[in-house]
């Protein structure tokens, strides 16, 4: 009878009085939002469509393409003494090619390059 009542005890008697600790690491968060970072970019196609020592003429480029494609992202880097603009995010060779024929008559240069891209909106 006091094995059985021991046993009741310690079955029962566990869960009332039963405590969890959860550590947490503090790097943790940091891996987190540069995870979520990477798994918004991949290897896609961008077109260059200006490559201009004056800022002038790149927004120039820039502006022209906004007009004809609003929703489209478009990139600046000043790699010295030259500003470059890419425009999209286009995940195969054949989207960046489409775009490429309809808008290579209207800029100075159209030239398809294989980088990083962000995912492609959705809208």
């Amino acid at each position: 009878m006091s094995k059985i009542l021991f046993c009741l005890i310690i079955v029962f008697g566990s869960h009332a009085f039963g405590q969890i600790i959860i550590k947490n690491d503090s790097r943790l968060p940091g891996l987190v939002q540069s995870i979520s970072n990477d798994a918004e970019k991949t290897i896609g196609y961008r077109l260059q469509i200006c490559f201009d020592s004056n800022k002038d003429v790149a927004d120039a480029a820039k502006r022209k393409f906004l007009e004809l494609y609003p929703k489209t992202e478009v990139y600046m880097n000043f790699e010295d003494p030259n500003f470059n603009l890419m425009v999209g995010d286009y995940r195969n060779k054949i989207d960046a090619e489409k775009i490429q024929a309809k808008i290579q008559s209207l800029f100075t240069i159209c030239v398809i390059h294989r980088t990083e891209i962000h995912l492609p909106r959705v809208d």
